[in-house]
């Protein structure tokens, strides 16, 4: 029966088939494989095989919870109430899962973040602020997946490929060749802050839910094509944005479907200056 189930879970991966589809057809199939197991627990009841039977009723409970659960989301497309692991695996993994209740859209959570920095931040003309290289170590990338991990529990930054179905993550990596991450664009922090370390003679960016959770996430390496020493001799130096990137993406896999891989989170930054009065 089991070696049946292989074959035809086998010969689906030569057909390109829709994601969706291909799901509800692997639930059809679990949910015979389920059947043939509830048989098979059933005789060795009857035969008085205790162990053996305790095990595969387990078995059977938990293949059934799962085809339950997958069945909701693919056939009703919509999530039950007694799904309890997959908001965990969506915190792990950055997938979304949606829960049916009102959410707030992707593009206000982008501009809520962005006007947050505002506030404590202030803005800045265009045309007095300029990119900087960020270099970021391992201390650092460790304080920027704590800053991260708490702006994500907060609703602050949203994994939610910004918006996109597994179709268009495919469709967006075919086009680019650049895997489409999790977090959603222009994920700017609550606050942000420069400061100059030195002890270890560099400038620091230091990122938080707010100025008393700071933490520093990176340091600037080069501001446009200066050396970052020199501009900082030359000139005031200030944050004028600060916006997180990378963290886990998905690039496009067989048949249609998405890989979830994941890298280091990044920094793209611009810093504004003015000319120091030496006076």
């Amino acid at each position: 029966m089991f070696s049946f189930l292989d074959m035809i879970n086998s010969s689906l991966s030569y057909f390109n088939l829709d994601v969706k589809l291909k799901s509800r057809i692997y639930i059809i199939i679990a949910l015979l494989g389920d059947i043939y197991l509830v048989y098979v627990t059933f005789r060795l009841f009857m035969n008085h095989v205790w162990l053996r039977a305790l095990l595969y009723c387990l078995a059977v409970i938990g293949l059934t919870y799962f085809i339950y659960l997958n069945f909701v989301f693919y056939f009703l497309e919509k999530t039950s109430r007694f799904d309890f692991i997959s908001p965990r695996v969506a915190k792990i993994t950055g997938q979304k899962f949606e829960d049916g209740k009102a959410k707030t859209p992707l593009d206000a959570q982008q501009r809520l973040a962005a006007e947050l920095a505002n506030r404590s931040n202030g803005l800045f003309a265009n045309a007095d602020t300029i990119p900087a290289a960020v270099a970021i170590d391992e201390h650092e990338q460790h304080n920027l997946h704590r800053v991260v991990d708490q702006l994500l529990m907060e609703g602050v930054f949203v994994n939610g490929y910004d918006g996109l179905s597994e179709k268009g993550i495919v469709e967006q990596y075919q086009a680019t060749e650049k895997p489409v991450t999790a977090l959603n664009s222009q994920s700017v922090p609550p606050y942000f802050e420069l400061v100059h370390d030195e002890l270890q003679h560099r400038l620091e960016i230091y990122i938080g839910m707010n100025q008393m959770e700071r933490r520093p996430v990176g340091h600037i390496t080069k501001i446009g094509l200066t050396d970052v020493h020199t501009a900082h001799d030359k000139y005031q130096l200030y944050l004028a944005t600060v916006v997180v990137t990378g963290g886990p993406n998905k690039i496009a896999g067989r048949s249609g479907s998405t890989i979830l891989t994941e890298e280091d989170y990044g920094l793209q930054v611009q810093v504004a200056y003015k000319q120091r009065n030496n006076a």
